[in-house]
């Protein structure tokens, strides 16, 4: 395993803050703390070239997880070690082989153009000047950012500079690569020209990729395994196929005869939180007006129910349309978080 972590914690320690003028001089003289545990005994381990999905909401402790995997704070007690090496110990091979992209943060030297911002990593990292051409020629072609090269990182929009951090973070060739929100920002053409440079670098060059997005797109088509953490523990491990066949359906029917949402609960045995009405529809050509339309219906259900409740729309209603399709991973993810 390249990745191994046991009974993980982190806490950190924040002064405990009230209201008021003498609450403020008691902070100065005693202050009192409060503790936050942002990781309370994590354990899992990662496989060499696989791409890892790390879900949770804010404050589940995804990045604080990532920030000991990559050796910038240690963790309060248990263990963790990637590439067998203890990462807070942060021994040159350790920094060598690793890299972290922080979508939120930027890494490169702003006021310079990007191609001298590569040519100071290719010195730190002593990578030889052939491959470092080979690797700069690869990475702008899939990228599509060649022509910006002499361009300053600061004057590249939010896209292009996202564009241009990835290529520094991993020219150096890194076993490991963590992202934290990669793609947060950026419009959809953009994001999908990096989800499909990383797909092709995790499985052309067998990197391990672990990626905290909030992006379920980026999830459903990179990650072969995801992890999710609610409040600093894991409440899931596993594919992500694995969440949507736990999932209901979706039942999605348009009547000809409009029914309320009580109607169709009486008539179906449905409980009403489980149907939808009013779906949205859009009238003329693209771009036309949008709005409510409450012969479509949208039915949650288990799979085996599908097929007993299209049974009954039909004998007591007649069925204009109809379609049975899996709920989105967001949907299935939210459910999950909500169970737990």
């Amino acid at each position: 395993m390249i990745i191994e972590v046991n009974d993980l914690k982190r806490s950190f320690k924040s002064v405990k803050k009230t209201e008021g003028f003498k609450a403020a001089l008691n902070l100065l003289i005693k202050p009192e703390y409060v503790e936050h545990h942002a990781l309370k005994g994590v354990s899992f381990s990662i496989e060499e070239g696989a791409f890892i999905g790390l879900i949770g909401a804010n404050g589940a402790g995804k990045t604080t997880l990532l920030k000991i995997l990559s050796g910038l704070i240690p963790p309060t007690s248990g263990t963790a070690r990637v590439m067998g090496i203890e990462p807070f110990s942060r021994t040159i091979e350790f920094r060598k082989s690793i890299s972290l992209v922080m979508g939120q943060k930027a890494q490169l030297w702003w006021d310079l153009p990007a191609v001298d911002a590569f040519e100071l990593i290719k010195s730190i990292y002593q990578i030889p000047k052939t491959v470092y051409s080979e690797r700069l020629e690869q990475l702008t072609e899939l990228l599509d950012v060649k022509k910006l090269l002499n361009t300053q990182i600061r004057r590249l929009s939010l896209g292009e500079r996202m564009k241009m951090e990835l290529i520094g973070a991993i020219l150096h060739w890194p076993k490991v690569i963590f992202l934290d929100e990669p793609t947060i920002g950026l419009d959809v053409l953009a994001a999908a020209k990096l989800r499909d440079f990383l797909k092709i670098h995790n499985q052309k060059e067998k990197s391990t990729i672990i990626l905290t997005s909030h992006n379920m797109d980026d999830i459903e088509r990179l990650c072969s395994r995801v992890i999710i953490l609610k409040s600093g523990e894991i409440i899931y491990d596993g594919n992500p196929m694995g969440l949507s066949e736990q999932s209901e359906k979706q039942l999605r029917v348009r009547l000809a005869i409009p029914l309320t949402q009580s109607e169709l609960s009486k008539l179906t045995g449905i409980s009403e939180d489980q149907i939808e009405v009013g779906g949205e529809t859009q009238s003329g050509d693209e771009g036309g007006e949008v709005s409510s339309d409450p012969n479509s219906v949208i039915f949650s259900l288990k799979q085996e129910s599908v097929i007993p409740t299209l049974q009954i729309l039909m004998e007591k209603n007649q069925v204009i349309d109809v379609g049975i399709e899996g709920q989105s991973l967001e949907k299935v993810i939210k459910r999950v978080y909500e169970s737990h």
